[in-house]
């Protein structure tokens, strides 16, 4: 005889309204998200995942066949919680305002112990509050809400027939970017996670494994070699990112791939830039302006501080079309197209047209032209990758030379410029910098030997090639220098869910804190995410 189950919370109602608030809130939330790991296009909010795998496991206590030895246990729960609520103010305040009204009345009234068949609809509202305020961010590692869910979560388990001392299993066998996973572990339940993709069972195995297994002391390790990596790598490739005589140091590149002039009788070298701002801070605006050479078939640069908006001109690319400053001329997007095509996207023959700088004990960004220190600079870096090229002994190519996914695949619009490898998307310096990184990576391996025998070398070993990938993300000739009122800093790649080409592109100087792409944010954007998912393990 098949035995019947209860309907589950989520099969009569949801706070959607509730929940939905705190998962748009979510998207501005970067520090210690588990979004900070890897990007992950389908990635889905930690509030609605947390919402649903409670309502999905806990059973509706006013449905008829709901186990009585569930709702004698959640009423204790949520009395023992209602109680605490009233009385401690902090956390009183991470409820919702109403619902810390119901909590009060509910204490008054002397909770929901030995309350009879007529009030267990008391009861289920007083769990999909409890579910709505712990949707909230703010809560999700707060002691009082992890308690009582896990409490929730193991009464429940036990009275629908599942051996006590077991936890329930949440299996997804698409999980991606794993938050259905980690949410099922912070609220008590068991996970298993699966996916088709490699990259998404990288950052399972890092969610669902690691950072369980082994909590801050995995968090201590990742920011301890991470500092390890970034020193040696500093040290290796701090002469190709040459600081200025009054020792500002580069923060970032600024490059423009060119096309020539179809126009009768010109054929000069036009730079494609889309805007012409540098910063457009109210009191420290900065701007290139153009200077045409017709005769020469070039166009020059000149950096300009405190520009007014009537003074800066349009960039030279609008719309994939290019417009020339020395005759007027626009070249049409198509055969834009087909000259960055002939060059696989143009990125080795771009120009060097401004330099991001920093100045010591000055606030702001500062900005110049570039000069011949820096041109060698990149010369010399292209030398050095190339002889490590010659010489690399591993059994895969040092920067990685496989092609791009066909043109048409969702998202992906550079196999149109010509770029058909991965390795299109990288100048020299910049390959040169991730295959530094990923050499000093492997080296952390060999000195972790006091750590294999658990496996925490491992676990270190990978979150922090997480970190590698997320210096190519900023580190690619597909970023861009982001110019608004409040923010001058390089932006990653995928600035939206797409491989789109980009005209101007920045390239980062990796370890300076004050550029958008360097090593020292990256591995701290990841420590406070692996000790704020740590919380769901400890049961």
């Amino acid at each position: 005889m098949t035995q019947e189950y209860p309907k589950r919370l989520i099969e009569v109602d949801l706070p959607i309204k509730r929940v939905s608030a705190h998962a748009r809130r979510e998207k501005s939330i970067r520090h210690g998200h588990i979004s900070t790991l890897h990007i992950w296009w389908a990635r889905r909010p930690l509030a609605a995942c947390r919402a649903v795998i409670c309502a999905s496991l806990w059973p509706d206590p006013a449905d008829q066949l709901c186990p009585q030895d569930f709702r004698d246990k959640a009423s204790k729960v949520i009395t023992d919680f209602a109680n605490a609520a009233v009385t401690d103010r902090a956390l009183g305040e991470s409820c919702d305002h109403q619902t810390w009204v119901k909590w009060q009345a509910l204490v008054k009234n002397g909770g929901l112990d030995g309350q009879k068949e007529a009030h267990w609809n008391v009861l289920r509202f007083a769990l999909l509050d409890f579910i709505a305020d712990f949707a909230n961010w703010d809560n999700s590692t707060v002691k009082e809400y992890l308690d009582a869910s896990r409490a929730l979560t193991q009464a429940a388990h036990e009275a629908v027939g599942g051996d006590p001392g077991t936890r329930p299993l949440v299996a997804d066998p698409f999980a991606g970017g794993g938050a259905i996973p980690l949410e099922a572990l912070r609220v008590g339940a068991d996970a298993f996670a699966s996916d088709l993709n490699p990259l998404a069972v990288l950052l399972n195995k890092v969610v669902v494994e690691y950072i369980p297994k082994y909590g801050q002391r995995l968090a201590d390790e990742v920011r301890k070699w991470g500092d390890w990596v970034r020193r040696e790598a500093d040290t290796e490739l701090a002469a190709f990112y040459p600081e200025d005589p009054d020792g500002a140091r580069p923060i970032a590149y600024l490059w423009a791939r060119t096309i020539q002039c179809e126009g009768p009788g010109c054929g000069a070298e036009v730079p494609l830039i889309r805007s012409l701002w540098l910063g457009k801070k109210p009191h420290n605006s900065w701007s290139v302006r153009l200077i045409p050479r017709p005769k020469l078939r070039r166009v020059d640069f000149e950096i300009v501080n405190g520009a007014k908006p009537k003074e800066v001109g349009i960039g030279t690319a609008v719309r994939g079309s290019a417009s020339c400053p020395c005759c007027g001329y626009t070249t049409p997007a198509a055969s834009v197209r087909r000259q960055l095509a002939a060059r696989n996207g143009g990125s080795s023959t771009a120009r060097l047209f401004c330099v991001v700088t920093k100045r010591p004990a000055e606030q702001g960004r500062f900005y110049r032209l570039p000069t011949k220190r820096d041109l060698d600079a990149v010369s010399e870096a292209e030398a050095l990758l190339h002889k490590k090229q010659v010489a690399n002994k591993l059994s895969f190519e040092l920067v990685p030379n496989e092609a791009l996914p066909p043109q048409g695949t969702l998202g992906f619009r550079v196999q149109l410029y010509g770029m058909s490898k991965w390795g299109h998307l990288f100048l020299p310096r910049q390959a040169l910098v991730l295959a530094t990184l990923c050499e000093k990576v492997r080296a952390v391996r060999h000195q972790l030997t006091s750590l294999e025998k658990d496996g925490l070398a491992e676990a270190v070993q990978v979150t922090l090639a997480l970190n590698v990938d997320k210096m190519a993300d900023y580190g690619s000739a597909l970023a861009s220098w982001s110019s608004p009122a409040s923010q001058e800093t390089v932006r990653g790649t995928f600035s939206r869910q797409a491989l789109a080409m980009v005209w101007d592109f920045a390239e980062a100087f990796p370890f300076v804190s004050s550029s958008g792409g360097n090593v020292r944010n990256s591995v701290e954007s990841r420590d406070p995410c692996v000790t704020h998912s740590t919380t769901p393990s400890c049961v």
